[in-house]
């Protein structure tokens, strides 16, 4: 059967979900992407040309992506050909879904699309693929429980440092490509090995160097409230959570936003009392988790001060919703 597997390219979760999956279909494409209506068109495209030059039956699985309302329509689009294609779909996911999402696999009652959704809060997609597709494998289940520590930002186990590792790659020319044999590896149980030491060892410098430049434009700015916030714009070798807990630990703000050149925006909280989707939501093309959330700002990223009162903005406006 031919199989294509859709995840997440930004952290561990998206990485091993698709490695479970390619544990259980070793034949599979594999693809990595990310938010926006760009990347969803760029992967689209690929999907129609594998799907069309397979017209025999297959099945097309997402892993760890949350759709944005955005690009439902071309999803539904999607979904149709690759129907209309005899191809099954199975989307295993963990993040909030708004009703137009979960409409995609609730109308017609077509029983060619399956999804696998935690809305509990307490599962990644790797736990999720695990469960659903190689239950009571030992090597599944030891990467669904890595990608939960990963995910969830607990320090309850060792953890090669695959994430920063991915966020090297990602200022590679070869990004993708990187992934896919990563994704594998990791699918035969190789967590880590000299070329991937050899290539952390060049990339722990540079993020040396990026981090030591962050620091000196850090602003920090204080709502109503009591609630205080701080504003980093970073360079791309800088992995988001990790770096989150070093400020929070060396500042008293509840909540930070790391700043991208392109304007995209991380975000991490320490105050429970704060939503980091419901901020993201505020924003171009935002989602997540209540801890952990991204988006993209409307506004110039060199333009501080516009940054700073639209973040400013998606604060209070995520505290007004949340009370009202």
């Amino acid at each position: 059967m031919n199989v294509i597997i859709v995840s997440h390219e930004s952290d561990v979760d998206g990485l091993f979900s698709s490695s479970i999956v390619l544990m259980r279909y070793p034949q599979a494409k594999t693809l990595f992407t990310s938010y926006g209506k760009e990347n969803f068109d760029r992967i689209s495209e690929i999907i129609y040309r594998e799907v069309m030059k397979n017209s025999r039956h297959g099945l097309l699985v997402f892993c760890d992506l949350g759709p944005n309302d955005e690009i439902i329509p071309l999803i539904s689009e999607l979904f149709e050909f690759v129907r209309s294609n005899s191809w099954s779909i199975l989307w295993i996911d963990h993040h909030p879904w708004t009703r137009k999402a979960l409409d995609l696999f609730t109308k017609d009652g077509n029983n060619l699309t399956k999804l696998i959704l935690d809305t509990s809060g307490e599962k990644c997609a790797s736990e999720l693929a695990y469960e659903f597709l190689l239950k009571d494998n030992i090597i599944a289940q030891n990467l669904a429980s890595m990608a939960h520590t990963s995910d969830f930002l607990l320090k309850d186990q060792f953890m090669p440092p695959l994430p920063e590792l991915i966020i090297f790659y990602r200022t590679l020319p070869d990004f993708y490509n990187k992934l896919t044999i990563l994704s594998r590896k990791i699918s035969q149980g190789i967590l880590w090995d000299t070329e991937m030491h050899v290539e952390y060892v060049l990339y722990s410098k540079l993020r040396d160097e990026s981090k030591i430049e962050a620091w000196k434009k850090i602003q920090e700015i204080k709502l109503s409230g009591g609630i205080k916030m701080a504003i980093i714009p970073i360079g791309p070798y800088i992995q988001s959570s990790l770096f989150s807990e070093e400020i929070f630990e060396n500042t008293d703000v509840d909540i930070v936003f790391l700043l991208s050149r392109e304007g995209k925006v991380s975000i991490r909280r320490k105050n429970p009392l704060l939503n980091c989707n419901d901020i993201a939501s505020e924003l171009l093309e935002g989602g997540g988790h209540k801890y952990a959330a991204g988006g993209k700002i409307r506004s110039d990223p060199e333009d501080i001060d516009m940054v700073i009162l639209e973040l400013t903005k998606a604060v209070e406006n995520s505290i007004k919703i949340k009370n009202d």
